[in-house]
């Protein structure tokens, strides 16, 4: 398998994200001014939020922000221009984006309705909106529609 720096992975997602106008998207640290106080453990230094949407570790919710994980699993899957996709747990996306430049369709499968609504929210008006559909609801419990390909970062509680 070739390897990959991070340098040509940035220029990659650059030139994609030029393209598709979508940038990707990391829930983490906050960020700060320079010249001002590191933030602390629940914030920024001044009190305030900055880490985005909520997570409820009772789903096992947990966000891929690597991008070089989110391509090689994506390169791993050998996804074909013709195939569609069944993603369990997209969370705000970060993966699904990958996925959406290669296959054809993709089913994403979310629990919580606050990450479904960034989803959609993240691909609403560009070239991908078309190619994801959003199934609301344990994917443990509904039935499935075709499928060619299953990934997943799988959510803890499942796995």
């Amino acid at each position: 398998m070739p390897k990959i720096t991070t340098q040509q992975l940035r220029k990659r997602t650059q030139a994609s994200a030029a393209t598709a106008a979508i940038k990707p998207q990391t829930i983490g640290a906050p960020y700060v001014k320079h010249g001002s106080k590191p933030a602390t453990k629940g914030g920024s230094a001044d009190g305030s939020r900055h880490f985005g949407p909520m997570f409820n570790k009772d789903l096992g919710q947990h966000i891929l922000i690597n991008p070089l994980v989110s391509q090689g699993i994506v390169d791993k899957a050998h996804l074909k221009q013709t195939d569609t996709v069944l993603e369990v747990g997209p969370g705000t996306g970060n993966l699904t984006i990958k996925i959406l430049e290669q296959a054809k369709k993709v089913i994403a499968c979310e629990a919580d309705v606050r990450l479904a609504a960034e989803l959609t929210k993240r691909v609403q008006g560009g070239p991908f909106q078309h190619k994801l559909e959003i199934l609301h609801g344990d994917v443990m419990k509904r039935d499935l529609p075709f499928f060619d390909v299953c990934i997943s970062n799988t959510p803890y509680q499942i796995s």
